[in-house]
């Protein structure tokens, strides 16, 4: 199998000895754009950044229809929503933990079972009788 593959590699005119490429690896490509930390206290330091909160999603990245919808779940009424996280006491932000998880596992379920395509839910969907009665728009003559 290797031999076929070498000699795929050669018919592409690329010149590989068959010693060179047993021992070494093929070069990788440096990845582009994404900072690669040097090590594990740069690592710790990335995962304590902002953008890792919750506080950073739900004012930052939510739009204001996902954040009521998170607030829906949570049992948060909407003269009780806030437009900064940071507001929110403890025992809120944990019902929006719950309320997270929970809408997690229902797309989960839709995903699982294969239905979550928009073609799975008007799928034998009843018939709806469309209003063809346009006697309102008759020109009628006095």
């Amino acid at each position: 199998m290797a031999n076929a593959a070498l000699q795929i590699v050669k018919n592409r005119g690329v010149n590989i000895d068959a010693s060179e490429s047993a021992t070494c690896p093929a070069p990788l490509k440096p990845l582009e754009g994404c900072h690669i930390p040097k090590g594990l206290a740069e690592i710790r330091a990335m995962r304590g950044d902002k953008r890792h909160t919750a506080e950073h999603v739900y004012n930052s990245v939510l739009s204001k229809q996902e954040r009521d919808l998170v607030c829906y779940a949570a049992g948060v009424k909407p003269l009780q929503q806030k437009d900064n996280f940071a507001e929110y006491d403890t025992p809120t932000r944990l019902k929006f933990h719950k309320a997270i998880l929970q809408l997690q596992e229902l797309v989960k379920a839709f995903v699982d079972a294969n239905a979550i395509a928009p073609a799975k839910f008007v799928q034998n969907a009843p018939r709806e009788n469309a209003n063809t009665d346009y006697s309102h728009l008759t020109v009628h003559s006095h």
